[in-house]
């Protein structure tokens, strides 16, 4: 399922920067980042499901702020009523400052979300539902709990990310290199050498429920007081994770 690098820096001039790994089913229909939502006019855009209608992820201005729901596996009993959207949790986040609280409506979820004071991750197991503030440092993020090193990937890549220098801003344009972002992009291309199936993978394809998820697209985001930038990349259809990168 997703995966989420995030560091926390408050220090710098953009104090949170994070890349995140979308993975979903090849056969849900979803847009690339724009202001999908008229509701919520310009100021929000985000990554659009067709499908339910939100959002996986979900970036504002004015204040700035970015947010990005993980699936979690545990599976509660369904809500009367029906479950509602996970992706109305970014919109939510990012839009307003909108963090949940009590009992929820969507199936089990985490959920990051960044402004210049830093980044918060909330947790909906289908019991309760926590909201706790990472530390500054580098953070990795899945369906479980932050920098939980049971899992496989975890294990493998958090210290991996935690020796090298994280990013200090924006991803340039793909004419301008990669800046700051080098460190952590060589250590996404070095991953993608493994099998998809492969555990320790960040670049993966998983059977979840009798479901497939692919890692279909990357985003990276800098958040800084007064400016948030996010630069995606589709992975599906690119010959390989490195030319996917190059192509931006």
């Amino acid at each position: 399922m997703c995966t989420v690098v995030v560091a926390v820096q408050p220090s710098e001039p953009w104090p949170v920067v994070f890349l995140g790994l979308r993975d979903e089913s090849p056969d849900r229909p979803w847009d690339e980042p724009g202001p999908w939502w008229p509701d919520l006019g310009e100021r929000v855009t985000g990554v659009h499901d067709r499908e339910a209608g939100g959002a996986w992820l979900a970036t504002a201005r004015g204040p700035s702020r970015a947010s990005v729901v993980l699936n979690r596996h545990e599976t509660p009993a369904p809500p009367a009523g029906g479950w509602t959207t996970r992706g109305a949790l970014p919109l939510r986040a990012a839009a307003g400052g909108v963090l949940p609280d009590g009992p929820q409506t969507t199936r089990t979820f985490n959920l990051l979300t960044a402004d210049a004071g830093g980044a918060v991750h909330s947790v909906w197991d289908g019991i309760a539902t926590e909201t706790v503030r990472l530390a500054p440092g580098v953070h990795l993020l899945t369906h479980a709990a932050p920098d939980d090193r049971s899992v496989p990937r975890v294990a493998r890549w958090l210290p991996r990310f935690r020796d090298v220098a994280p990013p200090t801003g924006p991803l340039p344009a793909a004419t301008e290199g990669e800046g700051s972002w080098t460190p952590w992009l060589d250590l996404l291309r070095e991953s993608s050498a493994l099998p998809t199936d492969d555990v320790d993978a960040l670049v993966r394809a998983d059977l979840v429920d009798g479901h497939l998820f692919h890692s279909l697209s990357l985003s990276t985001v800098a958040v800084s007081a007064d400016d948030v930038a996010h630069r995606h990349v589709r992975l599906d259809g690119a010959p390989s994770v490195a030319e996917a990168i190059a192509r931006r």
